[in-house]
């Protein structure tokens, strides 16, 4: 994938974690977040080694774990 479109999801992502955390504290957890950003990197890692172009948007937990169902 071209690493202008794996810039734009991780980007993407990023914001909505960030909006999510921002909207409820209450749960805010520095493991939970650690294993989310840990999930975008790997994300990115494995999308800039592939020639699928994938993009991951409905229901997120980063489209059940980058687009499983």
């Amino acid at each position: 994938m071209k690493a202008e479109k794996v810039l734009e999801i991780v980007l993407r992502e990023m914001r909505a974690y960030g909006n999510g955390w921002r909207s409820d504290w209450s749960g805010f957890d520095g493991r939970t977040l650690q294993w989310q950003l840990d999930n975008i990197n790997s994300f990115a890692k494995k999308a800039l080694t592939s020639d699928n172009d994938i993009d991951c948007t409905s229901g997120t937990d980063f489209k059940k774990e980058n687009c499983g169902d």
